[in-house]
């Protein structure tokens, strides 16, 4: 019978190898050594080394996706819940090493593994801007008729800076200035609803 204590100990050490060497360089082997079990014990719980990296980028979407979720459920105005939103996610995601190793393209063509978790990842961000736009859309900040392809290009803005943004590691040098840009978007709306 499968030992969940275990399983978690084999999630944890996946982890720590997954984000400090990367897929291609953790072998089972090192993972297992870490907390003294044979190998073939990971294979009891995962398939593949696949699998277990899909479990460990899994876990890792699973917390930004709970914070994310806190943000979007406050009672702040949308505008709010908007720029909170957006600095949380590339402040989180610039710390999730695992999702960092997903964007590179070669991997992704060659592991397809990732794609169902990315794309539940994908889903999850597409609800959460569709509740941020029709809340701003309520409380008259927005004026957005088709909310759908509004989010889409939104979802294309944003997936178009993570690979500088992360990959060529310039968050840092763009913190400030995405800070900058987010609050310039929100505070143009700021205006009291009934004049927007």
């Amino acid at each position: 019978m499968p030992d969940t204590n275990v399983r978690s100990q084999i999630i944890d050490s996946a982890t720590k190898y997954f984000s400090r060497y990367g897929f291609h360089k953790t072998t089972m082997d090192e993972i297992a050594r870490n907390i003294h079990k044979a190998k073939g014990v990971l294979y009891y719980y995962f398939r593949s080394k696949e699998e277990l990296f899909n479990e460990v980028l899994k876990q890792e979407l699973g917390s930004l996706k709970k914070t994310l979720q806190k943000i979007v459920e406050s009672n702040n105005n949308s505008l709010t819940i908007l720029s909170d939103y957006m600095l949380t996610r590339f402040k989180l995601l610039n710390e999730a090493v695992n999702y960092h190793e997903t964007l590179k393209a070669d991997f992704f063509e060659k592991y397809h593994f990732v794609k169902d978790v990315r794309d539940d990842f994908e889903r999850f961000e597409q609800a959460q801007l569709t509740t941020i736009i029709e809340k701003g859309n309520e409380e008259g900040y927005l004026n957005v008729e088709n909310v759908g392809p509004t989010v889409d290009v939104a979802m294309m803005i944003i997936k178009g800076i993570e690979i500088p943004l992360f990959l060529q590691d310039k968050y840092k040098e763009y913190k400030k200035t995405l800070h900058e840009l987010i609050n310039m978007i929100t505070g143009s709306l700021q205006a009291p609803p009934e004049m927007n």
